[in-house]
């Protein structure tokens, strides 16, 4: 029985010998099917989040305007709350998360999206910073921004890609990544969906937490990634030729499934058929009659769907406008509503008090005394109350001066009302002309295509292309069965190629499957420990097998994760994110970054003091390692608010946004 330490060749030595082939020729196989050998256990990797960078213009929000923001961020438990839904927490976090993965574009709402002119994010890859930065027009609701990716060098940025955002960008982030974390892509291949390559973005996700989910680890159950993640991360030697074996024997087997092997006179089959279609072709072809310039119908309808294509997005963009020009004609006629009412409240008030000013009482409402009219003459002359002698300051040049501003504010919004009433009439009147132009287009359209149908060689042209169709197909198989059978000597090479895969896939699982196994414990009695200091009752153990599952005993029942409640399973799966990072730390090798991401996971799952409970645990457990940082997205509660250190909170307060 070999070790873990066992090196590259002693491993090719034991899959030969187990084959009782030659090496030479285990190693063609293997290097063949990309299976190589990877035995050395990595270091401890980091990933933290140094500032995020939002800057753009709000549009149909309460508080519409330019925004400018950095968020900064460090090592420890940090928080970004509001007293309100709906203040940019999710969006934030979104853009954390579209940073680290290349696709911040992906993750943000089309709406702020809009807003955006340039989204920032800066992380630190085991110490060394890198930045994705997309740049746009604000306003301008089109995906094709630009989008630039670079690594910290020499106190600048050092760029290795500059372009579109999109695949290009989140392929150089993934590349990045892979390397500087030592991962590689994992193969698999399963009956539902066949072979299929994972990459960063799986790998990536199990550094958030989005609530409860089907997974302990992770978001994905298929090929079983929890546990191949579980096992990346734990930086388990073996693991990625493991995988590769096993999915090269997956496809070696699903590929004998799916194609037969040479029939003896299959290509003389395939030449008499063959010859039957050239003949129903020659016949259809002959009953070809001049008609309509079909081709030139064809190109017609070609070009008009081109234009059908141009005109609806005018036409949603029109809309679009059509909407927006809408919005703020109701939210000009609301405000000029408030600002009239306010001018007449001020009126009102002010006429109140020239009524009462003008009031003359004969007598003390408390005593009924007389008061004789010189009094109150003498009181007017010194501008002074008759009852009580107080002098009395006129306001009337304030108040004066106050209408004269409302209403110069009333003129103001009037003004703006008028002019939005009419931008409003223009973007609907452009917005009919545009729908009338693609109506005009889409009726074109049908005519072409009814002048297609009427004539009668339709149903021929079809007939022609299938018959077409049939032949170019037998070609193709023809030419395929000829080379079959000129590369029959050659294809004999590959008549080891199971037993070498099925003998590394075993040989290599001997390797890795004791190491797995005392990691796997030490990994489930973290999770069962955080489990019940997070609140999850009655958990007497917690058993992460090699197979995936995880047996849960609770209150002497046994159980399993996908039967916990919705509270119970999000503690677990925070304790199991946490505990892979406190295992790597124990052993002191493992690829976990120690960054994990919480999006508001106390909406409907637990109460805010639980909640807030839970993360004055997590803080207690992490507060002493200088490379872990959780980030938590949440509603403001005084119960948080007292756990998170002050200087560790961003609080949109009231109804204020984060940007």
């Amino acid at each position: 029985m070999m070790t873990t330490q066992a090196t590259a060749a002693e491993w090719i030595e034991a899959i030969a010998g187990k084959t009782s082939l030659p090496v030479p020729v285990v190693q063609e196989v293997l290097d063949r099917h990309a299976v190589e050998p990877q035995s050395t256990l990595p270091r401890r990797k980091s990933l933290r989040i140094r500032s995020v960078t939002l800057e753009g213009v709000k549009e149909g929000t309460v508080a519409d305007g330019p925004f400018n923001r950095t968020f900064n961020f460090g090592p420890g438990l940090w928080a970004i709350v509001s007293d309100q839904n709906f203040r940019g927490k999710s969006t934030l976090l979104g853009v954390i998360q579209g940073g680290i993965r290349g696709d911040i574009h992906e993750r943000v709402k089309p709406d702020v999206w809009r807003w955006l002119s340039k989204a920032e994010v800066v992380f630190e890859a085991n110490g060394i910073g890198h930045r994705v930065l997309v740049t746009k027009e604000a306003g301008d609701p089109d995906k094709g921004a630009a989008g630039s990716f670079g690594r910290e060098q020499d106190g600048g940025w050092l760029t290795l890609y500059e372009g579109t955002v999109g695949k290009p960008l989140e392929r150089a982030v993934e590349d990045a990544m892979l390397a500087e974390f030592g991962f590689a892509r994992f193969h698999a291949h399963n009956e539902k969906d066949g072979s299929h390559t994972h990459g960063w973005p799986v790998i990536a996700s199990a550094l958030f937490v989005n609530g409860p989910g089907k997974a302990v680890f992770g978001e994905l159950l298929v090929d079983g990634i929890a546990l191949r993640l579980l096992q990346m991360f734990m930086g388990l030697p073996w693991v990625s030729t493991y995988s590769a074996a096993s999915t090269a024997l997956k496809l070696l087997e699903a590929a004998r499934t799916q194609r037969p092997a040479s029939t003896r006179g299959l290509g003389d089959r395939l030449r008499a058929r063959l010859d039957v279609v050239d003949a129903s072709l020659a016949i259809a072809r002959g009953r070809i009659r001049p008609g309509p310039d079909r081709a030139g119908l064809r190109a017609r309808m070609l070009e008009l769907d081109g234009r059908l294509l141009v005109l609806r997005e005018r036409v949603d963009e029109a809309r679009q406008e059509t909407v927006r020009a809408d919005r703020q004609l109701q939210g000009a006629t609301t405000l000029l509503l408030e600002t009239r009412r306010a001018l007449q409240q001020l009126k009102d008030e002010r006429a109140a008090g020239v009524v009462l000013r003008t009031l003359r009482p004969v007598c003390c409402p408390s005593c009924d005394a007389g008061i004789d009219h010189d009094r109150h003459s003498q009181a007017d002359e010194v501008s002074a109350c008759a009852l009580c002698g107080k002098r009395q300051a006129p306001d009337e040049n304030e108040d004066t001066l106050r209408i004269e501003e409302l209403q110069r504010d009333v003129e103001d919004v009037e003004a703006n009302v008028t002019e939005l009433r009419t931008q409003t009439s223009e973007a609907r009147a452009a917005q009919r002309g545009v729908e009338e132009e693609l109506h005009e287009v889409v009726a074109a359209s049908r005519a072409a295509e009814a002048a297609l149908r009427a004539d009668g060689s339709a149903e021929l042209e079809m007939e022609i292309r299938g018959l077409e169709a049939q032949r170019e197909q037998l070609l193709s198989l023809i030419a395929v069965e000829e080379e079959e059978s000129e590369t029959d000597e050659a294809a004999a090479i590959g008549v080891h190629d199971e037993a070498v895969l099925q003998a590394a896939k075993d040989v290599t699982k001997d390797l890795y499957d004791g190491l797995a196994r005392d990691i796997l414990a030490d990994v489930s009695r973290e999770i069962t420990t955080l489990s019940r200091s997070f609140g999850v009752q009655n958990i007497e153990s917690m058993d992460w097998g090699t197979g995936g599952a995880m047996r849960i005993v609770q209150g002497k029942a046994q159980t399993s994760f996908s039967k916990l409640s919705p509270g119970e399973n999000l503690r677990v799966r925070i304790a199991a994110a946490l505990a892979v990072i406190e295992v790597a730390r124990q052993r002191s090798y493992g690829r976990h970054p120690g960054l994990l991401v919480l999006d508001s996971p106390a909406a409907q799952e637990m109460a805010p003091d639980d909640f807030a409970a839970l993360l004055s645990r997590v803080h207690g457990a992490i507060q002493s390692e200088d490379d872990i940082q959780i980030i938590v997205g949440a509603r403001a509660e005084p119960a948080l608010l007292d756990v998170v250190p002050c200087d560790h909170v961003t609080h949109a307060q009231g109804e204020r946004f984060l940007f």
